[in-house]
């Protein structure tokens, strides 16, 4: 192997050189450095702050907003049923037999030669007397 014959002149000029380059701690540029990374840490919080707000307001508006479909998909079930029952309703209506029964129990009509007779509802029941309390 080579034999390293470089070796430094230990002289005024490189000490002073020496001195010039190495970096020494200056507590100007360490202030002006610090406050850069304040300021951009106060901008990063700023930001996600802004995006976290943002966040939960959209999370807040999806939250009402199912909760009106989930309403109105009740309510819609609720609806399909009474225009399924309306439906039936309708077709009973065009059958003749139906609505003659119908006009017959509502308004009181009778055929031809038929007694009609009024029996009383449960409601209106008179209390029997004779049963042992």
């Amino acid at each position: 192997m080579a034999k390293n014959n470089i070796s430094q002149l230990n002289n005024a000029y490189t000490r002073e050189h020496e001195q010039k380059h190495k970096r020494t701690p200056n507590p100007r540029a360490h202030a002006v450095h610090m406050k850069r990374i304040r300021n951009l840490l106060i901008v990063i919080v700023a930001i996600l702050g802004f995006g976290g707000l943002s966040l939960v307001r959209t999370q807040m508006a999806l939250g009402e907003t199912n909760h009106a479909v989930q309403k109105a998909k009740g309510s819609l079930t609720k609806l399909k049923a009474n225009k399924s029952a309306l439906k039936v309703q309708v077709d009973q209506l065009h059958n003749d037999d139906y609505t003659a029964k119908l006009i017959r129990e509502k308004y009181l009509y009778s055929k031809q030669g038929e007694i009609i007779f009024n029996l009383p509802d449960k409601v209106n029941k008179v209390p029997d007397l004779n049963v042992n309390q």
